[in-house]
């Protein structure tokens, strides 16, 4: 009997042990075989890093874990309340953890605080205290609303294209084009109060974007004999955002660095019943009555793809990173998208079933698999479990054989023209020409970091397009007019190469 009990119990411990082993996610088992990968690991940490210390290898399994680390900071609780004496935004919660909560997110997230791109850029030319309840000002004044419609949330989806390339719809097998995927655009206190110091008037920043691309253009950087774009002195009148900071002794500075999140969102509809996997917000967004009038409405919608980019002492042209919902891709909800021509007019029919152009590395995704692992542990309940990196871009090159050269979203750039871009301008996305400038050399990149690399090199803004002069201050939310960014786009394009080849 005894010998029986002996060998059941032994039974049980080797089952249990295949059992932890399954569950052990590859990225253990790569820390036990690779230290150096180890050297950096993701935690839950209420900030996020400044940085990758420079004694470190920035390798894709690294960078991915850096990633995850920004991603797990900026979805903390905010620390901002509505009533009281403390109101900050893009602060965390330090009474508030991943494991001792059980919801599967935070009513309000830190990256939710940013401000959005209209109260950066705002409609009147007056930018307000970061800190500020969030307002919604355009050009074109504050759209109507209906008594009880809430103008103060902070997710505002006012955009409705990918950056005047394609409009992008959810659910095309039943109802077609009637649910148009959304966006928005936000940034840290770092970016906006640097704006705020020194170029708060759009025509001041239009000064600064002219004088940074002509010096690109003569000595391939922002102004000559220039070592960085981390710390240009304000004489120069350069546009040149902060990098982050990891301090080397107790007095030196220590700095978040610009971040920029950018949020794709869909209506949430009876199909997906309570949404359990879904982060899901009440949000602020937009109609056009029957007679023309842009109006403000609430309504639910449900994150479906999120971008990071931080500018770093390190990587001074950002790392850019970007998450993605795990049902983006599925036939139930069939993504589809309808391609913009050179006016903002849709062309040729939705597309569907769309293939993802570049995969997903095997180091990031031994980054999902351990930051999904971790969440787990802290609180099953967790949604940010179903979302996963797809990608993480750092190195300025023109080797198109890089990991993640085409780093790009299937929900935020899902056409060929932002999948595969590689080029000079929206007109011109493959033709491989410079693009970007690094170090007093110039390179033709690809993906995100190519993309927005045209924002610094041909309008001046230090690879930021909410930084640029097209269409700043923004005039209305894009549901009152045809998608006119791509024309726009175009048209400050020619404006500056005309100007170089005077």
């Amino acid at each position: 009997m005894k010998k029986t009990v002996l060998i059941i119990l032994t039974l049980l411990v080797i089952i249990a042990g295949a059992l932890l082993i399954l569950k052990k996610p590859a990225a253990l088992f790569a820390r036990e075989s690779n230290k150096a990968a180890n050297t950096y690991s993701i935690q839950f940490l209420n900030k996020p890093p400044h940085d990758i210390p420079t004694d470190i290898t920035a390798d894709q399994l690294t960078l991915a874990r850096f990633a995850w680390n920004e991603f797990l900071a900026l979805n903390w609780k905010s620390s901002y309340v509505f009533s009281g004496t403390r109101r900050e935004r893009g602060e965390p919660d330090l009474f508030w953890n991943y494991t001792n909560n059980r919801q599967p997110y935070p009513d309000l997230a830190v990256w939710e605080t940013y401000n959005h791109r209209v109260e950066f850029r705002p409609g009147d030319d007056k930018m307000l205290s970061f800190d500020k309840i969030p307002t919604y000002v355009y050009k074109s004044g504050t759209p109507k609303a209906d008594p009880g419609i809430d103008l103060h949330l902070f997710n505002n989806l006012d955009e409705n294209n990918e950056i005047g390339s394609c409009n992008l719809y959810a659910y095309t097998n039943k109802y077609g084009e009637q649910h148009q995927v959304l966006y928005q655009a936000k940034v840290n206190r770092d970016e906006y109060d640097y704006i705020r110091r020194t170029y708060p008037t759009a025509e001041q920043l239009k000064q600064a974007n002219k004088t940074t691309y002509n010096n690109i253009q003569q000595y391939n950087r922002y102004y000559k004999g220039s070592t960085n774009t981390c710390d240009c002195p304000s004489a120069e009148g350069v546009v040149c955002l902060p990098c982050g900071t990891i301090p080397k002794t107790p007095a030196d500075r220590n700095q978040e660095g610009s971040i920029e999140v950018k949020t794709a969102w869909r209506k949430m509809l009876p199909e997906d019943g309570t949404a359990d996997t879904y982060f899901k917000r009440k949000i602020l967004t937009y109609r056009k009555d029957p007679g023309g009038a842009v109006r403000a409405i609430n309504d639910t919608y449900l994150l479906i793809g999120l971008h990071i980019i931080h500018k770093t002492t390190r990587f001074p042209n950002f790392i850019y990173a970007t998450w993605e919902h795990k049902d983006v891709t599925s036939s139930q909800v069939s993504m589809g998208y309808v391609k913009l021509d050179s006016t903002g007019k849709e062309y040729g029919g939705i597309i569907t079933g769309y293939p993802r152009t570049h995969g997903i590395t095997h180091e990031v995704e031994v980054a999902n698999n351990e930051a999904h692992y971790l969440l787990n542990g802290a609180n099953p309940s967790s949604v940010w479990k179903n979302y996963f990196l797809i990608g993480v871009q750092s190195q300025t090159t023109s080797d198109s054989n890089v990991p993640n050269f085409f780093l790009a979203n299937y929900v935020i750039e899902s056409d060929s023209v932002l999948q595969l871009f590689n080029g000079s301008s929206i007109d011109d996305p493959f033709n491989r020409k410079d693009n970007i400038v690094y170090n007093g050399v110039r390179y033709s990149m690809g993906g995100c970091q190519g993309c927005h690399g045209v924002a610094q090199f041909r309008l001046g803004s230090d690879l930021s397009f909410l930084c640029d002069t097209v269409n700043k201050p923004v005039d209305m939310p894009d549901v009152g007019q045809v998608s006119n960014k791509r024309i726009r786009y175009q048209n400050a394009f020619r404006l500056f190469d005309k100007v170089t080849n005077q």
